[in-house]
């Protein structure tokens, strides 16, 4: 089983430190010390909009200045990723989660409890396919990020709040959409696995959890022969047999030894179109990002050398 090493760790915060955007590197000192958490809602209000939700590029292959769904659901996940709850003191991210809460239930329509994550306004500006405006994405996005941003609000938004409980009215929904659908995508084990690691760490709806837990595990059963299924992130929490945990323990390996020979993590996904020049720029901005993203999931498996 391999492990980032201390000289490994020393090379990755150095690069880290040229080359990652400031949230990224806000990013990696909480990751590691809590004490730096307190700069993160500092960090991330750069990315708000007037509107409350987050743009100006929080998701770097959008460079859409204007507030979606999908880019308010980076923030809440950055948020989670780094131990953010409900209860926290700091007023900065009380006022944050109010402003992208009313954004969500008061500013974006819904379909079906749903919410598109994709605006109109993302084909003015350089993206990667995957953010051309759809006004139907269902079919491709299910319902990614909804439920993730359901889950992220149970856990990140005081109880009293009236948008928690607007949360909890859409559960019931989306756990029978994880129930009923066959064959998943990358989107449905992304939203399932964040879910369920929302209501595992509230310990609430237990026994949505059981059946949301089985479910995730039968799909990734499907995948054995799949290189190219993320076992370890889809499942990162979900209590696996031994063959699954056999997949995530190779994926880990394969994840630790794909950093590249400047010490950071580039991100696997292109544009899908050569009609922006700033994909350049994109990827570079990705070193950060993609970097801190996969040391947080090797630091919730314990792969770095304490």
């Amino acid at each position: 089983m391999l492990k980032l090493t201390k000289a490994d760790m020393a090379t990755i915060e150095r690069q880290l430190y040229n080359k990652g955007r400031d949230i990224d590197v806000a990013i990696y000192n909480a990751l590691f010390d809590p004490m730096y958490k307190e700069f993160i809602p500092d960090s991330l209000m750069l990315y708000m909009t007037k509107e409350g939700g987050m743009g100006n590029a929080l998701e770097i292959d959008n460079y859409n200045p204007n507030a979606s769904v999908y880019q308010t659901y980076e923030a809440l996940r950055i948020f989670y990723d780094l131990s953010f709850t409900g209860n926290e003191e700091n007023e900065l991210y009380q006022h944050m989660m109010n402003k992208m809460c009313n954004y969500l239930y008061n500013r974006c329509p819904m379909t079906k409890g749903l919410w598109n994550p994709l605006v109109k306004t993302n084909d003015d500006y350089a993206h990667s396919n995957e953010y051309s405006y759809l006004e139907d994405p269902y079919p491709i996005w299910g319902v990614h990020p909804t439920a993730a941003i359901v889950g992220y609000i149970l856990v990140l938004a005081p109880q009293n709040k009236a948008y928690y409980k607007k949360a909890e009215k859409q559960l019931s929904r989306l756990i029978a959409y994880f129930d009923e659908k066959e064959q998943w995508n990358s989107y449905d084990f992304i939203s399932a696995n964040a879910l369920l690691g929302c209501l595992k760490k509230g310990n609430i709806y237990k026994e949505e959890v059981i059946l949301l837990e089985k479910k995730i595990l039968a799909e990734a059963l499907r995948h054995l022969e799949d290189e190219s299924f993320e076992f370890a992130a889809y499942l990162s929490h979900a209590f696996v047999n031994a063959q699954l945990q056999e997949k995530i323990d190779k994926d880990l390996d394969k994840l630790i030894l794909s950093r590249k020979s400047h010490g950071l993590w580039e991100n696997p996904k292109g544009w899908g179109t050569n009609r922006y020049a700033e994909a350049d720029s994109a990827a570079l901005k990705w070193l950060g990002a993609q970097t801190v993203k996969n040391l947080s999931l090797l630091k919730q498996y314990g792969r770095i050398e304490e």
